[in-house]
This record gives C-alpha cells, structure tokens and sequence, in this order.
C-alpha cells in the first residue's frame, strides 16, 4: 500500500502519511531520513517513522543491505566533495542503484477561516470565478502553502524522494561535528552541528553543546584554560583571606565579566587565545 512523503518548502517541514494505518506524523524537512541513515547497526531494534509504514518486516532494510550501504557511501562521499552533490550525479547514482525517484505532484493548501468571495464588494457584477479569484488576489497567502508530495512504496522511495528534494532545494546533508550523526541544515549551511541533545549533556542540544566543548577543548590545549583556573582560585582565596576588604571582590567580580567578554570575542573570532593568554598573565598582577 502507498504512503506519501510531503515536503513544505516554506514552512521547512516534512510530513508523513499513511492513512490506512492512521499514520500523520510531521518534521523538521529531512530529519527522517537524517535519522535513518544515522542508524547503522540500530536499524534492526529502531522504530523509525519508516519501519512504521513496512508491512513485511522480514524484508525491513539492515545495515548490510546494499541500498543502505550504498545510500551511506554516496552520502558520504558527497560530505567528503561538496563539488559532487549535484542533481546529475544523484540521478546517475539512481541508475546505479536501479532506482528512481517516486511519481510525485505539487498541491496547493489553502487556509483562511474567510471565503475568499466575502473580500469582494457584493455589488460587483463579474461571474463567482472571478469573484473568487479577485478575492483570492486581495487574501493573506501567508499561512498558504505549495507542497510537493510524493507517492511512495517502500523505504528506498522515501530516501529517495528526500534526496532529490534536498538537491532540488539547495540543502546539503552533513555529519554533527558533535554527535557524528547526520544532519541537514536548514537555515545556515555552515552550520556544522545538528539540534539533537547531545550524548555529552542530554539538557543541551549538539549546537549547544558542541561550540562549548570544542571552544573549552581549545583552550585547554592551549593552556589558556589552565591559567584562567589559577588565577580564578588565586583571587577567591584572596577574598577569603580578606573577607573586610571590599576591593577585593569588586576587582574578582570585574576580572571575571572581562573573562567573559574574551571567551565571547574569542568564539566570535575577534580575538585569539593567544591574546587571551597575554592578558591573563597581566590580570594575575
């Protein structure tokens, strides 16, 4: 039995349908193929949106099946030579394969809780179509939408269909610098984590996350961070020293909102560690 995959360009979402199974499930455009992908040896034990609309389980996709280990490598590659990622090469991939992309069509989804027909003044003698059309004309198409849905029959025509949708709209599929899962970014290509929580802090997400580790990693390599710890504990036992001595805290309180500002401008790229380190070294004095 068919399911649908329907992508909303606009709104960036992903929606899947099966409606003999009762199935409607939406999603940030192209996080269930993202997903599934990133599987690997938990595709058996997953229950993936995929594995919900296939009825023979025995047949259900392993790591090892050639379609998944050549999704992965063309995947793959195409991360590894971004000048690859071209519709062209995708469809000759398909041949490869033996595949091709689903039928699918474009459809108009119209939401207004006002008839179009109410916009135009009553009086006006011109035909209901035009009355519609003009009414149309004059709505709020904000909350419209142009979808392209494509007719699927099993989990290669999902991967697919998400595939060349991507290449179509311009978004490229990559691995979290942070989680090594895939990804498509969907505002910034340059972005290189994804949104999942991050298997090093499940309260951050890998965005979160990973900026911070991969920036406290730099400093630690660069002893940066291991001056900043010495001079931070230098001052605090100061102050608990000289409990009376206002100075002291004022200065400890400044000192740290100005490491703040240099870990900012730093992860900002406007100022080095190496820099950081000099000023370090001057604020122990």
């Amino acid at each position: 039995m068919a399911f649908t995959i329907e992508f909303d360009d606009h709104r960036l979402t992903e929606r899947i349908r099966d409606p003999y199974k009762g199935i409607d499930e939406a999603f940030p455009l192209g996080m269930s193929f993202a997903d599934f992908i990133s599987l690997g040896e938990n595709l058996q034990n997953s229950d993936h949106i995929y594995f919900k609309l296939v009825d023979d389980m025995d047949g259900r996709i392993n790591q090892d099946s050639f379609l998944y280990v050549r999704l992965k490598e063309f995947v793959d590659l195409c991360i590894k030579d971004p000048a690859l990622y071209t519709m062209e090469n995708f469809m000759f991939f398909l041949h490869i394969v033996g595949l091709s992309v689903p039928q699918h069509h474009l459809q108009y989804h119209f939401e207004s809780d006002k008839a179009v027909e109410d916009r135009i003044n009553p009086y006006f003698k011109i035909s209901s179509l035009e009355k519609a059309i003009r009414g149309f004309d004059k709505s709020d198409k904000s909350e419209h939408a142009i979808t392209s849905v494509y007719t699927c029959e099993g989990i290669e025509d999902f991967c697919m269909a998400s595939l060349y949708h991507f290449i179509k709209l311009g978004l490229v599929v990559k691995r979290c610098a942070n989680c090594g899962k895939y990804f498509v970014p969907l505002r910034r290509s340059d972005t290189i984590y994804c949104d999942r929580s991050s298997p090093y802090n499940p309260s951050r997400t890998c965005k979160e996350d990973g900026s911070h580790r991969t920036f406290e990693g730099k400093l630690k390599a660069d002893g940066a961070e291991k001056l900043r710890r010495s001079i931070y504990q230098a001052k605090k036992m100061r102050i608990r020293r000289n409990p009376d001595n206002k100075s002291y805290q004022e200065d400890f309180e400044k000192w740290k909102a100005d490491v703040a500002r240099w870990r900012g401008e730093i992860k900002k790229g406007l100022k080095t560690s190496e820099e950081f380190m000099v000023w370090l070294k001057e604020s122990k004095k």
